[in-house]
């Protein structure tokens, strides 16, 4: 049997933190090109469900790595979960405020109902919220452009390489002074990272080193082959049923290509900032979130 056979039987799985998109490109690419396999690897790609998410997954064993926001994976490890961020792609924060009236600053959002993301990356501004001693009634959204379509309320949360350009679907013209950018107004935190179990990473560090050289392979190549990268994405998307068009995938991919690169070195480092993780850590326990301070060696060693 050929050593390459061999490697091939280390079969993991891998769990995104939502359906198949653009978001998460260079794992599909790695996948169809065959970097995985030319690691060793026989990776399974499983999107999360209702009933079974990446978090889940990840706790019963079901997935080996699993995509995370830097926010919510902090809180995890605040709560005593084991988790290791072995990469973190996106370097920048996508998270922003789209608001019917004209914003000059996040206090822009006192005395206002301010729809939000049921998990994850909400508990930063309702972090900065509470530091600020703003009076934001967060209203958790199901359908994200109805509720704004419809004023139900003042302004909402939205990611800019999807909800923005769902709004703009949905025939909002938006001003530029309605629109806050949280890397505008010095909260420019890491986003999605991958992320793999404690006791995974002792036992399987091999495996980890391969499936994360190999999905950095499969980024640089989406950042080099765009145009190619769709056509993968959308062959993701009708495999998993999902619905979407090329134009909305084409925006994410744009907005998200834009993530990867570190605000200050303008390169794609693939590893978790210090400065960055630091903020993050600084905004969440002076909002309640976390009890105390974590340290980056809890986010990034064993």
């Amino acid at each position: 049997m050929a050593l390459g056979t061999v490697w091939a039987q280390k079969q993991v799985v891998y769990t995104p933190t939502w359906t198949a998109q653009a978001q998460f490109a260079g794992f599909y690419v790695a996948d169809a090109m065959g970097f995985y396999k030319d690691a060793g690897l026989d990776v399974v790609i499983k999107h999360p469900t209702a009933s079974s998410s990446g978090i889940n997954r990840l706790k019963k064993g079901e997935s080996q790595f699993v995509t995370l926001q830097l926010v919510p994976a902090m809180e995890m490890i605040d709560d005593g979960d084991q988790l290791v961020n072995v990469m973190q792609y996106f370097q920048q924060s996508g998270l922003m405020v789209v608001s019917h009236e004209p914003l000059k600053s996040f206090e822009s959002l006192n005395g206002k109902r301010v729809g939000r993301f049921r998990v994850g990356i909400s508990l930063l501004p309702i972090a900065l919220g509470r530091k600020l001693n703003l009076d934001i009634e967060w209203i958790p959204f199901a359908s994200h452009t109805n509720l704004y379509v419809s004023g139900a309320i003042d302004a909402t949360l939205a990611m800019n390489y999807n909800e923005l350009y769902q709004l703009k679907m949905a025939g909002q013209r938006l001003k530029k002074d309605q629109l806050l950018y949280m890397r505008d107004v010095g909260y420019n935190v890491p986003e999605d990272g991958l992320y793999v179990t404690k006791d995974y990473y002792k036992t399987h560090r091999t495996e980890v080193d391969q499936f994360v050289k190999a999905t950095i392979k499969g980024w640089e190549w989406v950042a080099a082959h765009p145009k190619e990268t769709l056509d993968i994405v959308m062959l993701y998307m009708r495999q998993t049923g999902t619905h979407s068009n090329l134009s909305a995938q084409q925006w994410m991919l744009d907005e998200c290509l834009k993530l990867l690169v570190h605000p200050k070195t303008g390169k794609r480092s693939y590893q978790l900032d210090p400065e960055g993780f630091d903020l993050t850590n600084q905004i969440l326990c002076e909002g309640g979130v976390l009890k105390k301070p974590i340290t980056y060696k809890q986010m990034t060693q064993p």
